[in-house]
């Protein structure tokens, strides 16, 4: 019960952000900066000498006004901020210098340092993943694969009401040079930087391999692969939950229907387990995620609600859940 009502007072704090953040009220994150009531804070404590009306927030970590430059809430001392340029995800230049939240990157040239997105970063002979270097990276070849952000429609369930959907960008973390393909600033193995492709943020594909992040699905077929969302796909032999092949799935007929369900000709699936007893053909995912219905049986996750009626069930109420 604690678990629940703990839930609970999240969402709808997180829901009470968004709206006055909307409404021009807070500003970003309370494990980061916020600006508000004529004050900016780090992590909810006051930084006292804060220029307020110019105060800038440039990431979880960096934070500016007209007099000073902040790091994690703190004054970066000695440093002006005509010497201050920020390049974006906590990559820096301090005067002569090039630093990633608040380390130098030594033998950065900050004259030619380049920010590629989705905490990569070159310069004319190097190549960094956070503040780590990429030793045997090709500087002049290496890239960032692609759109940095893969683009999805992810369904929002508010309350009783019909889920709506929206857009969510989310990074991915693969790279390539001319010889080897990275991901999170390390080397995948055997993949080819050629023909390599990334399908959405979790997803990626070379000629011959399926990845999900930097793990190979080795019963992939690299040729037929499709993915269906963020977590799931199909190839012309199999059906895939991350990496998991659910074994007795149909991939013919196989679909998504939501984050956890999904369905083939045969058999409703929960994640990749069966549930036992849906009717693929009226199986029908309910406003609230967890929930489900067919022309016999109401589902919560994969069991059976003994004595719950479908034709007239209501879900139990959810604030907001994002899938």
């Amino acid at each position: 019960m604690k678990k629940i009502f703990f839930l609970t007072v999240l969402i709808l704090f997180k829901m009470n952000m968004v709206a006055q953040t909307q409404m021009g009220g807070k500003i970003e994150d309370p494990l980061g900066y916020e600006k508000y009531d004529g004050r900016a804070y780090f992590k909810r404590i006051e930084i006292k000498h804060a220029h307020v009306s110019t105060f800038e927030i440039l990431d979880m970590e960096y934070a500016k006004d007209k007099n000073r430059v902040y790091l994690r809430g703190e004054e970066i001392e000695d440093l002006q901020l005509v010497d201050f340029i920020y390049l974006g995800d906590s990559y820096a230049i301090y005067k002569n210098s090039v630093w990633f939240s608040g380390k130098e990157l030594n033998g950065a040239d900050p004259q030619a340092i380049v920010f590629l997105g989705n905490n990569y970063a070159k310069d004319k002979n190097k190549v960094w993943y956070c503040s780590h270097e990429l030793s045997d990276a090709d500087s002049q070849s290496f890239v960032v694969i692609g759109d940095y952000c893969t683009k999805y429609k992810s369904n929002v369930h508010l309350g009783y009401m019909k889920p709506e959907q929206m857009d969510v960008y989310t990074p991915h973390r693969y790279s390539k040079d001319k010889g080897s393909v990275y991901h999170c600033g390390d080397k995948l193995s055997g993949a080819d930087p050629s023909t390599f492709k990334v399908l959405n943020a979790r997803y990626a594909k070379d000629k011959n391999t399926v990845y999900f992040w930097d793990q190979k699905i080795e019963q992939a077929d690299a040729l037929t692969f499709e993915v269906l969302n963020e977590e799931q796909a199909k190839d012309k032999n199999r059906a895939y939950r991350n990496t998991r092949v659910i074994d007795v799935a149909d991939p013919k007929t196989y679909e998504v229907l939501s984050y956890y369900y999904s369905k083939d000709k045969k058999y409703v699936y929960r994640a990749e387990k069966i549930v036992k007893g849906a009717d693929p053909k009226t199986f029908e995912v309910l406003v609230h995620y967890d929930y489900g219905k067919d022309k016999n049986h109401v589902y919560y996750k994969d069991k059976i609600l003994e004595g719950e009626d479908p034709k007239d069930f209501v879900p139990p109420l959810m604030p907001i859940v994002y899938e």
